[in-house]
């Protein structure tokens, strides 16, 4: 990453003005953490199925049989399924600025601890925000082990076609963090991907309920431009001119890239809108 997105980084959503985070470092300085090289993830693999968990409201109707068949292979977590509290393989969380009130309100010393033996993806960019467990432990599991890895390009549309096979040679990630995981589990070498929790029918999340949530949805407005009935589409940026939707990206990449390399990708919950042309992953039948 080069200087100028550097300065940008800090400049835009640093964390705290570096005098605070140097006193912080000194003062945390004694909180264990280490690096694991993106090289030596493969080793943590133990199966050759990896469970992906998004936020969709369908999280609440995965069974205890259900959860109990997942931890006997590899998962990978986003955000913040860790109310799950459910211990993952791997996990991605979105430091940006807009959820640290919720960070601070909802990742609680009882919820890092579950998730104290997961390897945390974390992009350098985010080091350079200043996110860092000896300046801000409570936003990192204990003992964190962190791989750091420099965040990849986008497929990105000059103008408004449907997607091809070549825009999945340098890259799999596209308009959400589900498709940076995609892109994580692919370099991995996984088999079979299931899908937990993507339900483009809706904007709504699995933890909507939770009251602390519901205080910061109402107080920041979350919803607020969303009519009943919206779905996840209308939740994403709308920055870019020329897009696909997400429910074209996920058949695409399975279609256009996963499938001709052997590589299964299945939904997780019975009536999801990807299904049947993604199919349901065979022992949730």
């Amino acid at each position: 990453m080069g200087i100028r997105r550097l300065i940008y980084e800090y400049r835009n959503k640093g964390l705290y003005p570096l005098y605070r985070a140097l006193w912080l470092w000194v003062k945390n300085r004694d909180v264990k953490y280490c690096y694991v090289n993106l090289k030596r993830c493969k080793e943590y693999k133990t199966s050759d199925t990896v469970f992906i968990f998004g936020s969709g409201p369908s999280v609440n109707n995965i069974t205890w049989k259900q959860l109990e068949y997942i931890k006997s292979h590899d998962s990978f977590g986003i955000n913040h399924i860790f109310l799950l509290k459910f211990p993952m393989t791997y996990y991605y969380l979105g430091y940006e600025p807009t959820s640290n009130a919720s960070l601070n309100a909802l990742f609680t010393k009882d919820v890092r601890s579950v998730y104290e033996n997961t390897l945390w993806f974390v992009p350098t960019k985010v080091f350079y925000r200043l996110y860092h467990p000896r300046i801000i432990p409570n936003f990192f599991p204990p003992n964190v082990k962190m791989v750091a890895f420099d965040y990849p390009p986008a497929v990105n549309f000059v103008k408004d076609r449907p997607f091809c096979a070549n825009d999945f040679e340098r890259t799999l990630v596209y308009r959400s963090t589900m498709t940076l995981v995609l892109y994580i589990v692919n370099m991995l070498g996984y088999k079979n991907i299931v899908l937990m929790g993507v339900d483009l029918h809706t904007y709504y999340h699995y933890h909507d309920h939770i009251d602390k949530v519901k205080e910061h949805r109402i107080d920041k407005g979350v919803y607020n431009h969303l009519k009943e009935g919206s779905s996840f589409e209308d939740l994403l940026p709308k920055k870019l001119a020329k897009k696909r939707t997400m429910e074209e990206y996920y058949y695409a990449v399975y279609e256009l890239y996963f499938k001709p390399r052997g590589v299964n990708l299945y939904v997780g919950n019975k009536g999801n809108m990807l299904s049947p042309r993604i199919p349901l992953y065979p022992i949730f039948e």
